[in-house]
C-alpha cells in the first residue's frame, strides 16, 4: 500500500509539472505570435505618401562588347560583368536621388577580358553602349518620358563626332540630368568629407565596421541589424516606394531580409581583397571587391528560399555604403 501511495503521488506530481510546462509553452507561443519581429517593426506604422506628382526615375542600358558600371551621385546602382552578348536592363534610381535638382551619372566601361575564344584587353570596334534615364509619374497613366540618353555607337554606325573607344583599356564618362521629386531625404548631404580623413585610419574603421556587421548577421541578431540599417531602410522606403509598404518589391525586400535571420545555415565570410571607393562628393565610402568584379568586398552565407519552395546555400555579396553624419565620429550605414 505504501508503494502504491508513493506511485500515485509521483504520478500526480508529474501531471502537475507537465500541465505547467504545457501552459508555459502555450503562453510562450502566444507571446511569440503576438510580438512583432524587429524587421516588421521597422516597416510598421508607416503611412503611404500622397503627392500630386510622384516621379520614379530609372536607368536603362543596352550594351555589346563591353562590361560596365553605372553610378548615380557617386553610388553604384548597377553593373554588368557577365559575357552574355547584347543585354539590356532597367533599374529604379530614386534611392540615389536625395532631392530635386541636378543629378550626376557616371558610366565606367571595361573591355571583355578573357572570353572563350580570345582575350580582349582593349575595346574592339564593335563595343557599344546606350544609357538612358527615364521617368514616369505613378499618379498619371502613360506618363513615361525619356529624360536623357548617352550613347557610344559601334564603328559601323558612328559619325565623325561620336565618341570613339576602340583600342582603349578603359573609358569613363559623366553626364547630368535634372530630377523633380516631391520628397527630400538627408542621405549623405550633410555628412563629413571622408577623403579629408587620414586614409589608413579610415580604412581601419571601415574594416572594423564590416567585421562587426558580419558578427551581427552570423549571430542572427535581428534587432541589432535593424538598428544599423534603420536610416537606410526608411530613406529607401520613402524615395523608392513613397512609403508604400504593400508594394510587392518592398514585400520581397522584407522577405529576403527575414530569410537571413531565419536561416538554419549561416557562414561568416572574410572580406575579399578590396579597394576603398568613395561617392557623394567624398561623403560615402564602400569596399569594392578586387576578386569578383561587380561585387562589394562584404559577403555572408545563408540559405535562400525561392518562390517554389526550393532552397540553396548561397554567398550573398553586398555593397554597404557608410558615412559619418555631421557632428559624429562614428561610421553608419547610409546605403
Amino acid at each position: 500500500m505504501k508503494t502504491n501511495k508513493t506511485t500515485h503521488l509521483i504520478t500526480a506530481l508529474l501531471a502537475v509539472i507537465l500541465t505547467a510546462c504545457a501552459q508555459t509553452n502555450t503562453t510562450k507561443e502566444k507571446k511569440q505570435a503576438t510580438e512583432m519581429r524587429p524587421i516588421d517593426k521597422l516597416y510598421s506604422n508607416i503611412q503611404p505618401l500622397q503627392y500630386k506628382s510622384m516621379n520614379r526615375y530609372f536607368i536603362e542600358a543596352n550594351q555589346s562588347g563591353c562590361f560596365y558600371e553605372l553610378y548615380v551621385n557617386g553610388r553604384m546602382v548597377f553593373n554588368l560583368f557577365e559575357q552574355v552578348g547584347l543585354m539590356g536592363h532597367i533599374t529604379c534610381i530614386n534611392d540615389a536621388i536625395l532631392k530635386s535638382g541636378k543629378q550626376e551619372v557616371t558610366v565606367k566601361l571595361y573591355p571583355l577580358g578573357q572570353t572563350e575564344v580570345e582575350r580582349f584587353d582593349t575595346f574592339t570596334k564593335n563595343a557599344r553602349i546606350e544609357v538612358r534615364i527615364e521617368k514616369y509619374d505613378t499618379q498619371v497613366e502613360d506618363s513615361d518620358e525619356r529624360v536623357i540618353t548617352f550613347k557610344i555607337p559601334e564603328a559601323s554606325t558612328r559619325s565623325k563626332n561620336d565618341i570613339k573607344i576602340e583600342g582603349l583599356p578603359y573609358y569613363e564618362h559623366t553626364f547630368t540630368f535634372y530630377a523633380e521629386v516631391p520628397y527630400e531625404v538627408t542621405g549623405w548631404s550633410e555628412s563629413q568629407d571622408l577623403t579629408k580623413m587620414n586614409q589608413k585610419q579610415l580604412e581601419k574603421e571601415v574594416v572594423a565596421f564590416y567585421n562587426n556587421l558580419s558578427d551581427v548577421i552570423y549571430n542572427q541578431d535581428e534587432a541589432k541589424w535593424v538598428s544599423l540599417v534603420k536610416k537606410r531602410e526608411l530613406e529607401f522606403l520613402k524615395s523608392e516606394a513613397y512609403n508604400d509598404v504593400n508594394k510587392e518589391s518592398i514585400k520581397d525586400r522584407i522577405r529576403s531580409f527575414k530569410q537571413i535571420f531565419d536561416s538554419s545555415f549561416k557562414r561568416k565570410e572574410p572580406l575579399d581583397k578590396y579597394e576603398m571607393i568613395f561617392g557623394g562628393n567624398g561623403r560615402i565610402v564602400a569596399l569594392k571587391s578586387l576578386i569578383d568584379r561587380g561585387y562589394g568586398a562584404f559577403s555572408h552565407g545563408y540559405e535562400k528560399v525561392y518562390d517554389d519552395g526550393s532552397k540553396s546555400k548561397i554567398r550573398s555579396y553586398e555593397y554597404i555604403y557608410l558615412h559619418k553624419p555631421k557632428g559624429s565620429n562614428k561610421l553608419e550605414i547610409i546605403r
